[in-house]
C-alpha cells in the first residue's frame, strides 16, 4: 500500500505525491495523539462554526443530523484540496494530469473494496453522487420481470422504497413494537411467494433507531430461495464491519 496521497507515477516519472502542493494547515493527527473526544473534534471541518439563533445572537452549531449529513473530516478536506492542481479527466485524456487522475480514481475503487472486505475479482465498485441516487439507478437497471416480487421493510427510508414501486408486486415485512424487523413474518412472505422473490430490499441499520438489521442471515435466507439482497448501508458501513465474502458463499 503506497502513503496517502501518492499514487505511482507515469512511466519515468516515478511516484507523484500531491501532497507537496499547498494545502491548509494540518490539525493534530489521530494517529500521533490518544484518541479523545477532543482529538476527534479537531478533525471535524466547521466544528466550531458559529450560527444565528432567534434571539438574535450567534452559538456554535450543533450538528444533530449527522445520519443525513455528516461533516467532513480534515483529512479529506485536506487531501481534496491538495489534488485539484493535479485534477483533470478520467479515462478519457493522454496527459499527464489526466492518467494520474485515472490512477487515483482506480486507487479510490481499491480503497473502497479493502473498506468492505470485497473481492476485486469478483467485485466492482461504482460511484453515486449519494445514496439516493445509487438506489434509484439500480432500481432502473435491476432485471425484473412481471410478477416478480420485491420484499422491502417498513423500517426503510423513502429513498429505499420509492424506487422500487411500479418496477414489481412489492411486499413489506413488518417491525416489532421494539422496532426490530419481525423475521417471522418476513419467513412468512418468502414461503408465500415462494420461487417469485426477486430481490430483497433491506436496510443495514436504521437512520431513526439505529437497529441494525441481521444482513448476513437475511442474505442466506433470501439466497437459499434463489433471490438477490440489496443493502442500504447509508448508516451501517461508517459503524459496523461489512465483509462481502466471495460469490459462492451463500451469505
Amino acid at each position: 500500500m503506497l502513503a496517502s496521497g501518492d499514487i505511482p507515477g507515469l512511466p519515468g516519472a516515478g511516484a507523484i505525491s500531491w501532497r507537496r502542493q499547498a494545502r491548509p494547515r494540518r490539525a493534530a493527527s489521530l494517529a500521533s495523539e490518544p484518541l479523545s473526544i477532543a482529538t476527534v473534534r479537531s478533525q471535524i471541518v466547521g466544528v466550531e462554526q458559529r450560527v444565528p439563533v432567534l434571539d438574535g445572537s450567534e452559538r456554535p452549531y450543533i450538528n444533530l443530523d449527522n445520519a443525513a449529513s455528516t461533516p467532513a473530516l480534515r483529512p479529506v478536506w485536506e487531501s481534496v484540496n491538495a489534488f485539484l492542481p493535479w485534477y483533470s479527466s478520467v479515462h478519457r485524456g493522454a496527459g499527464f494530469k489526466s492518467q494520474l487522475s485515472t490512477r487515483a480514481y482506480e486507487r479510490a475503487r481499491e480503497a473502497v473494496l479493502h473498506f468492505l472486505g470485497a473481492d476485486p475479482g469478483e467485485h466492482v465498485v461504482i460511484f453515486g453522487r449519494n445514496t439516493t441516487e445509487a438506489i434509484n439507478k439500480l432500481a432502473r437497471r435491476f432485471p425484473l420481470q412481471e410478477g416478480d416480487v420485491v420484499l422491502l421493510s417498513l423500517m426503510e427510508h423513502h429513498s429505499n422504497d420509492l424506487p422500487w414501486r411500479g418496477r414489481a408486486r412489492v411486499e413489506r415485512i413488518r417491525v416489532t413494537e421494539e422496532g426490530e424487523l419481525d423475521e417471522d413474518h418476513f419467513d412468512h412472505l418468502l414461503r408465500r411467494f415462494a420461487g417469485r422473490v426477486r430481490l430483497l430490499v433491506i436496510s443495514g441499520a436504521s437512520n431513526v433507531t439505529g437497529y441494525v438489521n441481521p444482513i448476513y442471515r437475511l442474505a442466506r435466507k433470501v439466497h437459499e430461495v434463489g433471490g438477490h439482497i440489496l443493502v442500504d448501508a447509508a448508516q451501517l458501513a461508517p459503524h459496523r464491519k461489512i465483509v462481502m465474502g466471495r460469490l459462492e458463499d451463500p451469505v
